[in-house]
């Protein structure tokens, strides 16, 4: 999901972005631009959402929140471009999810190549956020559940955050799902040459909302079942971990992923603990994984270390290899997959924190085993 600026400037936009559990790596993004495109593209097949063009051809897909535009005639982006942040469900099978889209101040290759070093120095601007509910949850019903899920996922919502969310009005309905939309205020300081652009693409919003297309979200469930994990990396310690050595050690292994950065993440690794304890006699075994502290990227290694010795913690924690998102499709922390002795993965992983959840996996998953 980009780089830390990218959370800092966002979280400046609304308070989505401190919902989002997907700004996660420090000059990364959350999913390869090559595996986005490859969802939005399926998703478009699968549900022809993209039609004959009638505006500007530049046209942007929300797979995950079950919804897509394109830009009127009127409006063409040459200077800034829009990014289409699919965020997709708050927490594991809630049927809630919301996306929305970005104007940078920049093109969309200099973004990605933007350093942390120069990356303060730009610009976005907001419109709208895109809340989808599914189970024919009403507004009331979606307010309340969606505060529910950020409690479990991120922690608690402050006064201000409540506020923007009780702002969002219903856009359109259809089967059991309903799609609720908020405006963001113009934003009415971004650098010259871009400022026009921006106003334009924010007065074309109505049309953009009157025209969008919708269509039933497509829940992300991380890569197929049974598809084989193979890595090398190293623990905090420095100790060098291979994946075929790690898994063949037990039957089944909980693999949790986690951040620095993550208040939910840490506040269940005692838990987790617990569990690694428990389960040991089963032959399961509790490895975490740390993304923020990925091989040759010391900059958050001694803040892992200290959450790690502050919790107690007596479980594998290993430093993030390259190529885990795509192997993964992971998308936010905390992220827990389960695998097999073969290095398989087993089942759909679950997003957020959720303990009742990894015990019920547990217990289906070592029956299965065995």
């Amino acid at each position: 999901m980009r780089k830390k600026f990218y959370r800092a400037i966002m979280v400046c936009i609304s308070f989505m972005l401190i919902l989002s559990m997907t700004f996660v790596f420090t000059g990364c993004s959350e999913e390869s631009s090559e595996l986005a495109e490859e969802q939005a593209n399926t998703a478009s097949e699968e549900t022809e959402v993209v039609q004959e063009s009638i505006g500007s051809g530049q046209a942007y897909d929300f797979p995950q929140c079950g919804f897509g535009f394109e830009l009127p005639e009127s409006v063409k982006l040459t200077k800034g471009f829009i990014d289409a942040k699919d965020v997709g469900e708050i927490k594991y099978n809630g049927g809630i999810s919301y996306g929305f889209p970005t104007y940078w101040c920049c093109t969309e290759e200099e973004f990605k190549n933007q350093t942390d070093a120069d990356a303060g120095n730009t610009s976005a601007g907001g419109s709208f956020t895109i809340i989808c509910a599914g189970g024919g949850r009403d507004l009331e019903t979606m307010k309340k559940d969606f505060i529910e899920q950020s409690k479990q996922t991120v922690g608690e919502m402050s006064e201000e955050q409540i506020a923007f969310l009780n702002q969002f009005k219903l856009l359109h309905q259809e089967g059991d799902y309903s799609w609720y939309y908020c405006m963001y205020p113009r934003t009415d300081n971004l650098p010259e040459g871009f400022q026009e652009e921006y106003n334009a693409y924010y007065d074309a919003t109505d049309e953009i909302l009157k025209n969008m297309k919708f269509y039933e979200p497509q829940i992300w469930r991380g890569s197929a079942d049974g598809t084989v994990i193979s890595f090398e990396t190293t623990d905090l310690d420095g100790n060098a971990v291979k994946s075929e050595e790690l898994f063949s050690q037990s039957k089944l292994t909980m693999v949790n992923l986690w951040g620095t950065y993550c208040d939910p993440c840490i506040t269940e690794l005692p838990e987790l603990e617990e569990m690694y304890k428990e389960y040991a006699e089963k032959g399961v075994s509790i490895v975490g994984v740390v993304v923020d502290v990925p091989v040759g990227n010391d900059k958050m290694l001694q803040a892992a270390k200290d959450i790690v010795s502050e919790k107690g913690l007596t479980f594998a924690n290993l430093r993030a290899w390259d190529g885990y998102k795509d192997q993964l499709a992971f998308r936010a922390t905390p992220t827990t997959y389960f695998i097999d002795s073969q290095g398989r993965l087993i089942g759909d992983p679950i997003l957020g924190a959720n303990v009742i959840q990894y015990r019920k996996n547990l217990d289906d998953f070592i029956k299965t085993i065995q």
